[in-house]
């Protein structure tokens, strides 16, 4: 009896589909006919609705795990090299301590187990190896206590994790660590050794946190101009000045994010374009100082305009680092300078002999904070003692409230 094709809701459409399934196989209709499209399209519906109402639960990866030791005759001192000790085998294997991607890996590699039974989630695969990423390199615990990564447990388990932690971590700021692996040396600026890892992790939350800030239009290039490094700076001459850059910016489709810096990395600023193609400054505020927000703004700022060009380029720096500079990074600190106060009436201003009064002075003919002054005045003289009440020390990081 032929019935009509429709989708399988209820118990009564599955055992009607049944009966119909089984008269089509006993008339065992030839190819192509309309009784095989029928029987064929019936399955269908029957593997759907049975798929729903009647899913097969995955293997326990314990449980997994243990046949597959009975089938080989393996005991648990042999189970040591895929699970690292005999407490861990035993933690392991009595439902203590979860699985690590480590040890996924060398039991699905050494013994053939099935990755998607022991990940217990059919929805994820296996992640591929990275070769020459040590993840527990990454700082795992400073990030947990700046509350980056949600972790309760010790840092010892932490590390035990570190793999899944940071692959996490890195799907919120949509970084492919395969694409892009810890590889930062070339444009970093910096006279010290730099942590690798910990810049990787800190340009990751840069990613997450730009996220947040909103533009209210399309970036266009043509818009860093003169103009707006001059309409930039007059922000500087109030004392919330660092708070409407962010504003100035986000109106021109460019995004300004706060992040501290992590220890090893000695990161005053950085520049780079996110996977939309929109411009990030992100600064880490390391010296809580009027003067060197905008001295670090204004230098990535400087690479925006001459060096940023597309979503490889990326600019990682420590400006207090003066030795073996690059061109290019010769180029963004001549070009910052000269856009916070130009050389001509700097000339016309300089000598030995300036007094506190002829800074305030100088700044408020420029119509910019004095702390630009200052600074410009210590990194000259080379001497970072004098006029250090300009300076706005402690004046910034709490306006983005840290």
């Amino acid at each position: 009896m032929k019935i009509d094709l429709k989708i399988i809701k209820n118990d009564a459409d599955y055992s009607q589909a049944l009966a119909r399934v089984e008269e089509l196989v006993d008339l065992d209709p030839a190819d192509s006919t309309p009784e095989a499209e029928e029987l064929e399209l019936l399955s269908l519906l029957i593997n759907t609705y049975e798929d729903e109402m009647y899913p097969v639960d995955m293997p326990d990866p314990v449980d997994a795990i243990k046949f597959r030791m009975e089938q080989q005759g393996l005991k648990y001192k042999d189970m040591v090299p895929f699970f690292g000790s005999k407490s861990r085998v035993s933690e392991v294997l009595n439902r203590k301590r979860g699985l690590t991607l480590s040890m996924i890996r060398a039991l699905h590699r050494d013994l053939g187990i099935p990755a998607e039974v022991l990940i217990t989630d059919p929805k994820k695969d296996l992640p591929e190896e990275i070769e020459g990423v040590e993840w527990i390199r990454f700082p795992l615990a400073e990030m947990n206590k700046r509350g980056w990564i949600d972790f309760s447990g010790s840092v010892m388990a932490a590390k035990e994790r570190s793999e899944e932690i940071i692959r996490l971590f890195f799907e919120r700021a949509q970084l492919d660590m395969q694409a892009s692996p810890v590889l930062f040396r070339k444009s970093f600026r910096s006279d010290k050794s730099v942590d690798e890892y910990a810049l990787t992790a800190w340009y990751a939350k840069a990613l997450i946190e730009q996220e947040e800030v909103r533009t209210e239009t399309g970036y266009d290039a043509s818009v860093v101009d003169d103009d707006f490094f001059s309409e930039l700076k007059r922000l500087s001459f109030f004392n919330e000045g660092p708070l409407l850059v962010r504003e100035f910016l986000s109106k021109l489709g460019i995004k300004l994010v706060i992040v501290p810096h992590l220890e090893g990395t000695y990161l005053d600023g950085a520049s780079f374009f996110n996977y939309e193609g929109i411009p990030i400054i992100a600064l880490t505020l390391r010296y809580d100082r009027v003067d060197n927000f905008w001295f670090t703004l204004f230098h990535e700022l400087s690479h925006l305009k001459l060096h940023l060009k597309d979503k490889n380029d990326l600019f990682f720096d420590d400006l207090k680092s003066t030795k073996n500079l690059s061109k290019i990074e010769q180029e963004a600190d001549r070009f910052g300078e000269e856009a916070l106060i130009p050389r001509k009436a700097w000339k016309a201003f300089y000598s030995l002999y300036i007094t506190e009064e002829d800074v305030k002075q100088f700044a408020q003919k420029l119509r910019i904070s004095p702390a630009i002054v200052a600074g410009r005045i210590q990194k000259e003289r080379n001497n970072f003692g004098v006029f250090r009440s300009l300076l706005g020390q402690g004046k910034v990081r709490g306006l983005f409230g840290m």
